[in-house]
């Protein structure tokens, strides 16, 4: 144990003196440094024209250097002496003086003040696009040059190309009209900018189609409101035959089928085939007959909207207010073999009822009394049925027969007649009917 400690005490004296070094140097170099710093700045500010800002520098200020000369900062030696002069007398003992000969000063560029450049700031690409199409305008062959506005839907242009003088009932090559192109592509400012200039509203165009039924096959019930208060007919009807053109932006297979094979479609069959509330609503306001239907299977617009189950549209189709709600709603229960109607939510009767037997059940859903006659005969089975109620133009509907608790009809729901003829006092065209199992 002795011997372990005396090594490690002569060991730390001799690494004493080497720390102690270590640490003098690095005392000796912090003060070098501090120096350094110190001193080099006051020298940088006793001397700051020797510093010359980028700008300032010339190309006149910097003197190529030929090969081979050798460049220093010693002084240029003086001129020799000629003979038999002292250096130390001056010139003028020896000739009369020279003239001095003073040349202009050469004019020197003031310094451009330093000025560091503008930092890059982003800013909006403001450019007008339809400035631009105006000003390059492409190769549009023999088209107007109004149908070319009208494509862009530029309405501003239209408006000032017929104050220039542009005719807008002008046609193109091509049998298109104006209006049917704004109509076409729906540009409603379009139309309107056409309709103020004097376009024809029941101009065809290469569809052979009017203005008011190319725009049933789209919604948009401003245009609709553009065109009828121009002087559309509300009741036209789609020329026929009807071509590909049209056929082929028509997605509703019922409305496709009637125009290939019916005749007479109107603006409002085509709104009530795609579900269009807001334009048949607009297309009704203007006095479109819900009466006036196809011309060769005699088909309403509300067979229409009652084969797509519109029941919403169905009722406005039948003279509801779109804003109002029906408050009468006639229940039939399959499983318990009964029915009951409800007023703002409240049963105000029921009845035992009779529904389709087994092969000719009476299908489930929600249904609209489309029309109500207080006697009618069957064209099925020639067979009375007192106080009918159509549901959704169908084959079925409520009316009074015989009544024996269980499944019994041909699909028509059977009540006893005096709540037959109840039911039928209370229940209005556009009333709702749900079906339940």
């Amino acid at each position: 144990m002795t011997r372990n400690s005396t090594w490690i005490q002569r060991f730390l004296a001799e690494l004493l003196p080497i720390f102690y070094g270590f640490m003098m140097a690095l005392f000796a170099i912090a003060i070098l440094v501090g120096a350094i710093m110190f001193y080099g700045h006051d020298l940088l500010m006793a001397h700051p024209t020797s510093i010359q800002e980028p700008s300032q520098l010339s190309r006149s200020s910097i003197q190529p250097v030929k090969p081979g000369v050798t460049l220093s900062k010693e002084p240029t030696p003086a001129p020799p002496q000629p003979k038999g002069t002292d250096p130390g007398t001056p010139e003028t003992s020896l000739r009369p003086p020279l003239p001095a000969v003073t040349s202009p000063p050469k004019a020197s560029a003031p310094p451009v003040p330093y000025s560091p450049a503008p930092p890059w700031r982003w800013t909006v690409f403001r450019d007008d696009v339809s400035l631009l199409f105006r000003s390059e305008i492409p190769d549009i062959g023999d088209l107007p040059l109004l149908y070319y506005a009208v494509l862009l839907d530029d309405a501003e242009w239209i408006s000032e190309l017929i104050s220039r003088g542009a005719d807008p009932n002008e046609t193109t090559p091509g049998g298109d009209s104006m209006l049917c192109a704004a109509v076409r592509h729906g540009a409603l400012s379009s139309v309107r900018a056409l309709l103020y200039g004097g376009a024809d509203v029941n101009k065809l165009g290469f569809e052979k189609q009017p203005p008011l039924p190319l725009a049933s096959l789209r919604r948009g019930a401003d245009i609709y409101r553009a065109l009828l208060t121009a002087g559309a007919d509300p009741n036209t009807r789609f020329a026929s035959p009807i071509t590909k053109a049209v056929l082929d932006r028509v997605t509703i297979k019922d409305l496709k089928n009637a125009m290939e094979s019916d005749r007479g479609v109107t603006p409002l069959i085509a709104c009530s085939s795609r579900g269009d509330v807001e334009g048949a609503a607009e297309l009704l306001r203007w006095g479109a007959s819900p009466a006036k239907c196809t011309t060769r299977y005699h088909r309403y617009p509300i067979n229409f909207a009652a084969a797509q189950g519109y029941l919403f549209l169905m009722r406005i189709i039948l003279g509801r207010q779109p804003e109002s709600e029906p408050q009468i709603l006639v229940t039939v229960d399959l499983s318990k073999q009964r029915a009951w109607v409800t007023k703002e939510g409240q049963i105000i009767d029921s009845c035992a009822v009779s529904t389709g037997r087994a092969g000719y059940n009476t299908p489930a859903g929600r249904y609209v009394i489309t029309d109500k006659h207080r006697s009618w005969t069957s064209t099925l089975y020639h067979v009375a049925m007192p106080f009918f109620m159509r549901l959704n133009c169908s084959a079925i509907g409520l009316h009074s027969g015989y009544v024996t608790g269980r499944p019994a009809s041909h699909g028509c729901i059977r009540l006893p007649y005096d709540k037959a003829r109840k039911f039928f006092g209370i229940c209005n065209v556009g009333d709702e009917v749900q079906i339940v199992h």
